[in-house]
């Protein structure tokens, strides 16, 4: 099996960006490849946004904990984000969410979309349906306060083409956030 493998002091020698690399390893996969592409996008989440302990790989269930994200394994235990600052918002309900909202380091939004649950009476590991990373396009206005203007895109990893090519939209999204208030994100917006 063909897995990703994460070496720090590899990729700190790296003249290209990790990210970069691990996104690649996601989009790359043909959408017929469901499973490999799940597990690649599981890695991703786990270099992204760590767990506490245990990996997204193993994950079941996830809920929103008054202000945590909470992952549930198989055998009943369960684990929070290594940085809880990355969890920003999500929809759905707490207790089963549809999807849930990461900021990275750098201020990025990540979106990662959950699928239906195959109710087969069995505990089942999480089905990511997508993950969508924010992209953004600035540029000056032209009005006498010159302000920066900027456009929100979203790259779509899981749900690429045939060919593995990532999908990209323009669209409002709106969450609640994880103080409970609305967590909205326009399409465009000022800087």
């Amino acid at each position: 099996m063909n897995m990703l493998t994460f070496d720090k002091t590899e990729i700190q020698k790296q003249t290209k960006p990790f990210i970069a690399e691990a996104v690649f390893a996601v989009e790359t996969i043909s959408a017929k490849m469901q499973m490999e592409k799940q597990m690649k996008s599981k890695q991703l989440l786990d270099r992204l946004f760590p767990l506490e302990k245990g990996s997204h790989q193993d994950v079941t269930s996830y809920v929103i904990d008054y202000r945590h994200v909470m992952a549930y394994f198989k055998d009943g235990s369960h684990a929070g984000l290594k940085n809880n600052k990355h969890f920003v918002a999500f929809t759905g309900e707490p207790e089963d969410p549809t999807s849930i909202l990461f900021k990275d380091g750098s201020g990025a939004h990540v979106e990662v979309t959950f699928g239906c649950h195959k109710g087969t009476g069995c505990v089942e590991f999480v089905d990511i349906e997508d993950i969508q990373l924010e992209s953004c396009t600035t540029f000056t206005q032209t009005t006498e306060e010159s302000n920066m203007a900027a456009m929100r895109h979203w790259i779509s990893l899981v749900q690429g083409d045939e060919k593995g090519k990532p999908r990209a939209c323009s669209e409002d999204k709106e969450y609640t956030g994880k103080n409970g208030e609305d967590y909205n994100l326009e399409y465009c917006y000022n800087l």
